[in-house]
């Protein structure tokens, strides 16, 4: 704080303490200068006169000018107070603004970022939805168009093999012969119309049960992302363009036994916040069916990114 600070005491202090010592020193001089200009004393005589008092007067004169500076340098002491004071003022009002304005910016952003997270979580869950109605509708179609195919076939073979004994039985005595060879053809006929529909329906139900293991597999794949990403404490310098591949070994508890990074993001503390961040999260969601955890899940490779990094 220097002397020219409004707020400061040392300015006031020193000019009142300088004017004191030239008031006593002015009054200490014109006393000397008083006493050195008085004239000898005359003899007494009986004349009479009146004379002024002018050293009083002059003392009287030098003391009201000794007020005068005194009254002034408090004036201006207190100007100064006042000055500082509001300046005080000013600025705790523009600092107490600047954090009210810093603290609504935050909350504000904080209220954004969760409204944006919590839209992007609904839009997945729904796009997840529209995807499984529409395999699930698919399947049920596939399924309705065999049945149909299948009873139809049924209705053909019966027929056939009503017209077949009608005119076996109208041929019988002529054409025995030609009628049990007939039938041997038709049985095998049948047998691999059978077969070949047994086939077919084999393979739908392969087909279905690996669209139902695939589609398990995405959604548990999915669930155990979303509880890597939920343990995972990104590091510094981290974009959501880096991947990184890591090699799972599970039990059907869903336990990890080991997690390695098999190709790496460039960035070795990314690299090993993954693996950190699925040690923690275990022990990992997997589906029910053992056989799909065994196909899928027991020995699982899966890409890692950090989608919600922001550096």
């Amino acid at each position: 704080m220097s002397l020219q600070d409004p707020g400061s005491y040392k300015l006031p202090v020193l000019l009142a303490v300088g004017l004191h010592i030239l008031v006593v020193g002015l009054i200490a001089f014109e006393w000397q200068r008083s006493s050195r200009n008085m004239p000898e004393p005359e003899p007494p005589s009986m004349q009479a006169s009146l004379v002024p008092d002018y050293a009083a007067m002059e003392k009287a004169k030098r003391e009201k000018e000794a007020k005068e500076a005194a009254r002034k340098v408090a004036a201006e002491k207190a100007r100064q107070e006042k000055a500082r004071q509001e300046k005080l003022a000013r600025e705790k009002a523009v600092a107490e603004k600047a954090a009210a304005e810093k603290a609504a910016a935050e909350k504000a952003a904080a209220e954004k970022a969760a409204a944006e997270k919590v839209a992007k979580e609904k839009a997945a869950k729904e796009k997840a939805a529209a995807e499984k109605a529409a395999r699930e509708k698919a399947a049920a179609e596939k399924a309705a168009k065999e049945k149909a195919a299948a009873e139809k076939a049924a209705k053909e073979k019966a027929a056939a093999e009503k017209a077949a004994k009608e005119k076996a039985a109208a041929e019988k005595a002529a054409k025995e012969k030609a009628a049990a060879e007939k039938a041997l053809m038709e049985q095998l006929a049948l047998e691999e119309a059978e077969a070949e529909l047994r086939m077919q329906e084999e393979a739908a139900q392969r087909a279905e049960a690996e669209a139902k293991a695939a589609e398990t597999t995405a959604e548990y794949q999915d669930l155990i992302r979303a509880a890597v990403a939920n343990a995972w404490n990104y590091p510094p310098n981290v974009t959501r363009d880096m991947e990184v591949t890591v090699r799972l070994i599970m039990i059907p508890t869903g336990e990890v036994i080991s997690a390695t990074v098999v190709k790496g993001s460039g960035l070795q503390a990314l690299d090993r916040s993954v693996e950190q961040a699925i040690m923690k999260a275990s022990p990992l969601p997997v589906p029910p069916d053992i056989q799909v955890f065994e196909k899928n899940f027991r020995n699982l490779t899966m890409k890692f990114r950090p989608e919600n990094a922001s550096w």
